[in-house]
């Protein structure tokens, strides 16, 4: 059972300095999210300003805050109560006005055509039903609206790495075990063949690796074990790009015709 709580105990560390593994997220996945997002936004707006934006499982707010610095009216939801207390607090410090509401993805608390923009990152793995989440984006999005996904796909290499290596693996593990399962990953044919039942069009789909280096990074990973490194120094040799493998996590967008 995919052990979602993680998110709650480690919620105080979202935007400390101290070692978590959720630098993971902030330092290797965040900075490529919104990267791929403002590369298609800027080709699809003439402007941000006003856009609507729902940040579905927003966590502490990564992706949110970055987002909304561009003008952008966000708004993020989440079931972690703590997550959203860690993301409440600093957007007020650093001045945003941010919407955070707790909530699930499967019950979105919004009325039809809401947003132009939905951001489904790190979520659909996680959750309980991914079809229905994106039943209810699709519901929640305007037409000519975007929705923009990251996750892990099913196969052996993303067991290998994402299961074994990071999570079970005594000598490389750097994430408690079960914050990701492997049954709960998705293939790029499922979530694109449910998106197009929903009635998106789906632009692209893209691969997300590590520079990656075998031995030298399960030397790293060891390092991290014994407490040699730590995961912000850990994350300067784990930064992720895009590519047309997608064995292991993927990114993409997806268009709501009108």
């Amino acid at each position: 059972m995919i052990d979602n709580k993680f998110y709650d105990r480690e919620a105080e560390h979202w935007w400390s300095s101290k070692d978590s593994p959720l630098m993971l997220i902030r330092y290797t996945m965040n900075p490529l999210r919104l990267e791929y997002v403002l590369k298609h936004l800027d080709e699809e707006f003439l402007t941000f300003e006003g856009l609507q934006v729902l940040d579905v499982g927003c966590g502490g707010g990564f992706l949110t805050e970055e987002i909304a610095k561009y003008g952008l009216k966000a708004v993020g939801i989440d079931p972690s109560a703590p997550s959203l207390e860690a993301a409440r607090s600093h957007a007020e410090k650093i001045g945003l006005r941010i919407q955070y509401l707790e909530g699930i993805g499967e019950q979105l608390p919004f009325p039809d055509s809401t947003f132009d923009i939905v951001f489904c990152c790190d979520v659909l793995e996680h959750v309980t039903d991914y079809q229905e989440v994106l039943k209810e984006v699709h519901r929640v999005l305007r037409p000519g609206g975007w929705l923009f996904f990251e996750t892990v796909n099913r196969t052996l290499f993303s067991f290998f790495v994402v299961v074994f290596l990071l999570q079970e693996c005594e000598f490389t593990s750097i994430i408690p075990r079960n914050v990701h399962c492997w049954g709960s990953f998705i293939k790029p044919e499922e979530l694109q063949k449910t998106l197009q039942a929903l009635g998106f069009s789906v632009k692209e789909i893209l691969g997300i690796m590590p520079g990656w280096n075998f031995l030298y990074h399960i030397i790293l990973l060891r390092r991290k074990v014994k407490r040699k490194i730590g995961y912000e120094e850990l994350c300067k040799f784990f930064k992720c790009h895009t590519t047309k493998y997608t064995g292991l996590c993927y990114i993409g967008c997806a268009w709501k015709p009108r």
